[in-house]
């Protein structure tokens, strides 16, 4: 009987161990979700909220509550994590990496030019400043300070300029053979904003081509376009996607951009318009002066003559009317009628 007795907790120490091993070789992730409460109901909790959408995560209650006070800040009553109603609440996603998988990299891009510091964090949670010629991975956030900007090229030929004081993520950047179905690029704007050049990717219609802003999604097939997250209409005031005054504003520069907002209501916004997202509002806005602070010098002279031209081809009796004919047709395809 004691022999029995001794072999059992021997085995249970061992099971105990491989237990813990398993725990060790595993890191878990609280990132930010696609999915979000749109109206906190009055009396609403946040442990209730917890509770109810991450059942099977008891062990993570209260990781996953301090995650939710830090991403939606503007949700809460201040000094307190009393939710305030009527608000909008972000919620989380939960990711398990396994420990081999944590220092695997996957180069996607490189620094062409840059002014002032550049911060990146990768996906180990590891932080350096970047340089001219400096790899980008899978998985980067990059971070520009004020007076601070980056030039980016994307290995399937991508570009983008991340403005002053504006935090990226590259969240999926997968290269395959042909830029097919298993291709796929989805960036996540965090703050400010940037411009961007689409590459083989953006331009196969096989493959998966997101920017995510929290206020809406940004699709495209072949353009080149500049996104910023402004206070309101003042794009002179940067601020991040979870701030409740926050508005994206949109200029396409070239080609066509399809922004969808999580109710699924969608605009496109064709060569030389400008729109904004805003909650549940998606507008055009035609004749309207583009905020000072969304555009730079040479963003606005681009966008300037590019409506100048729109302005000759709307003419009658001219050959622009092709031109129009062909965006058109970029329009139906894309809505696949």
């Amino acid at each position: 009987m004691i022999r029995n007795l001794y072999l059992a907790s021997v085995l249970i120490i061992i099971g105990g161990l491989f237990s813990l091993s398993a725990n060790a070789a595993e890191t878990v992730e609280l990132t930010p979700s696609s999915r979000v409460i749109l109206h906190v109901d009055p009396g609403m909790s946040i442990d209730q909220i917890v509770r109810k959408i991450y059942p099977a995560e008891v062990e993570l209650w209260l990781d996953i509550k301090k995650k939710l006070i830090e991403l939606n800040p503007y949700s809460f009553h201040p000094n307190s994590s009393r939710l305030v109603a009527g608000s909008r609440l972000k919620l989380v996603e939960i990711k398990r990496i396994a420990a081999s998988e944590i220092t695997k990299k996957s180069k996607v891009g490189y620094v062409v030019r840059q002014h002032g510091p550049v911060i990146v964090q990768d996906l180990n949670g590891e932080t350096q400043q970047l340089e001219i010629n400096s790899p980008i991975y899978e998985g980067d956030r990059i971070t520009t300070g004020i007076d601070s900007t980056a030039f980016i090229a994307m290995d399937d030929g991508a570009e983008i300029y991340l403005k002053e004081d504006s935090v990226v993520k590259i969240s999926t950047y997968i290269i395959t053979s042909g830029f097919g179905k298993d291709s796929s690029s989805i960036i996540d704007l965090i703050k400010g904003g940037l411009r961007k050049l689409t590459g083989s990717i953006g331009a196969s219609s096989l493959s998966n081509y997101q920017v995510n802003t929290g206020l809406a999604t940004i699709g495209i097939r072949g353009t080149e376009y500049v996104i910023k997250l402004c206070r309101l209409d003042d794009c002179s005031q940067t601020v991040g996607r979870n701030d409740p005054d926050a508005k994206l504003h949109a200029v396409v520069l070239d080609g066509i951009i399809t922004l969808t907002n999580e109710e699924d209501k969608q605009i496109l916004i064709a060569i030389g318009e400008y729109g904004t997202a805003f909650r549940e509002e998606l507008v055009i806005l035609d004749d309207v002066t583009v905020p000072p602070g969304l555009l730079n010098s040479e963003e606005s002279t681009q966008y300037n003559t590019t409506q100048q031209q729109m302005v000759k081809t709307d003419e009658p009796s001219t050959p622009g009317i092709n031109v129009w004919a062909w965006i058109i047709g970029i329009i139906l395809i894309v809505v696949g009628l």
